[in-house]
Formats: structure tokens, C-alpha cells, sequence
């Protein structure tokens, strides 16, 4: 269900009318939904119910701290392209354990601050950034978890 509706000719946010919200903080504004976001999230949670798999939330979508604070009270991990939005991810409460790190062109300061904060595993796309990856963790004296990005008939 979508908590976005119109009601006495009124689009609503979980039955608050916008242009009520839009007196109160002036516009432009974003609204989000988070009784939506818990619901789309229970739906995802519920098809893979069963299986051993963690949702991650694409920051890159949406990296404002309400939104991915809801989704992590809910359990939801983070799929991060940046150093930036590790640290949203982060300080909204998603588990490192929980985080990839996918994305290219990765710096080794982006590598170290994965390794550092123990994320569940860092994507390669390439050759020269798995070697980045093993120098930055050589360095660290860490074990990087590290997953491979195939793209096939790709030369």
C-alpha cells in the first residue's frame, strides 16, 4: 500500500496534507513515507524469507539520514559507491557487516576506510582495483572480503 493518497481533494502523506507540511517548512521540500518505506521493505523481506540474504539499500537512491535510519531499525544493510556514503551509512545505523562497497574507481583512502570499518565486503571491477584493494589491506594488516564483478564478453 502507498501512504501517498488524495483525500478531500487533498494529496496526503499518511493522511497529513502536503500543503499542510509545505506551510509549516516552506517549499521546495521532500516528504517521505516511512510507514511506505517499512512496507516496501517487509515486502522485500517476506519474498526471501527463508533464504540467506541481507537487503541492502542503494545510498546512491536516496542518502537522507531519516530514511536510512528507518531502514536500519528494520534490518536493512547498504550498498555504498563512495567513502561518503559509507560514513551516512554508518551514522544512520546500518551495520558494517551489513554494508557492500560496490562502485568503480574506489581510492585507496575509499579502501581503507571500508577495511577499517570491517563492511561485509568490498566489489572489485577490475584488475588494477583488486590490486589496490590487496596493497591497502596488505598495508592494514587486514584480510579484505573482497567479491568479483564478472562482465562477460566484455573486452
Amino acid at each position: 500500500m502507498d501512504h501517498f493518497v488524495y483525500l478531500h481533494g487533498e494529496m496526503c502523506a499518511e493522511d497529513v496534507p502536503l500543503a499542510k507540511i509545505a506551510e509549516a517548512v516552506g517549499t521546495p521540500f521532500y516528504c517521505y513515507s516511512s510507514a511506505t518505506l517499512k512496507r516496501h521493505y517487509h515486502v522485500f523481506a517476506k519474498a526471501l524469507a527463508g533464504l540467506d540474504a541481507t537487503i541492502c539499500f542503494a545510498v546512491k537512491a536516496n542518502s537522507n539520514l531519516a530514511v536510512l535510519r528507518t531502514l536500519a531499525n528494520m534490518g536493512a544493510g547498504a550498498d555504498v559507491v563512495s567513502g561518503g556514503e559509507l560514513t551516512r551509512a554508518l551514522a544512520a545505523g546500518m551495520p558494517a557487516e551489513k554494508i557492500v562497497f560496490s562502485g568503480v574507481g574506489k581510492t585507496d583512502a575509499e579502501i581503507e576506510q571500508a577495511l577499517v570499518a570491517n563492511i561485509r565486503s568490498i566489489n572489485a571491477e577490475s584488475e588494477p582495483e583488486l590490486a589496490a584493494i590487496d596493497r591497502v589491506a596488505k598495508r592494514l594488516g587486514k584480510t579484505a572480503v573482497v567479491t568479483l564483478r564478472i562482465n562477460p564478453d566484455v573486452d
